[in-house]
């Protein structure tokens, strides 16, 4: 069993109900089949997109998504339904896991992560393909991250996994650029591709 741990997981839909077509390489983020409804999340290009029984996807096409592990590269076909800023209700007729180089280092990312030396409790957590930031018990930001070769821009910083962060809310716009250097179960090393930070490193935040 797999639950939503993050705020993107409950969704406020808006915007027109028009069915449009889609046919793209996404990441399966996350599955609960014990919601009511059940339903999977998807994310692809800065879009957050819920999986619901009962909104269209065939029940076999959900079992499928709920059985890989979270954050596994997909290419999925479907209809968009309730597009808001960064959210929409999708309806999967076809799913299949794809090879991505970039995979196993977003599944290693994911959870909360502090900046080495830093006096103040801040620190960053990665749920899906959403980086938020946090200071003490206050979220600052949020980020939709784009996995790639290279920024947004087409800055390309080095070899590795690129992660471009682009701010959501009502008018979301490029944020920042990070490299991976380096990761493993308890610390990681990011460097910044379009500011002055260098590398930076992190150590995980065990609950």
């Amino acid at each position: 069993m797999r639950r939503f741990h993050w705020a993107v997981a409950v969704l406020a839909w808006a915007g027109a109900a028009s069915a449009e077509p889609i046919a793209e390489q996404g990441w399966l983020t996350a599955c609960d089949m014990e919601m009511s409804p059940p339903a999977c999340l998807i994310e692809a290009g800065g879009y957050a997109l819920m999986v619901e029984a009962g909104n269209g996807t065939p029940d076999e096409v959900l079992g499928y998504l709920a059985g890989l592990p979270p954050v596994s590269a997909i290419w999925f076909e479907g209809t968009l339904s309730d597009m808001g800023d960064s959210t929409a209700a999708l309806a999967v007729t076809l799913a299949q896991k794809v090879e991505n180089i970039h995979e196993g280092n977003l599944q290693a990312l994911q959870g909360d992560w502090a900046p080495d030396g830093e006096e103040t409790p801040f620190q960053i957590r990665i749920g899906g393909l959403e980086w938020q930031e946090w200071q003490g018990d206050e979220q600052l930001d949020a980020f939709a991250m784009i996995p790639g070769d290279a920024c947004g821009d087409g800055t390309s910083p080095g070899p590795g996994t690129v992660i471009s962060l682009y701010r959501l809310g009502d008018d979301p716009e490029a944020d920042g650029c990070w490299l991976l250097e380096y990761i493993d179960d308890s610390t990681m090393t990011l460097r910044d591709a379009q500011g002055d930070q260098g590398a930076v490193g992190f150590t995980r935040v065990t609950p």
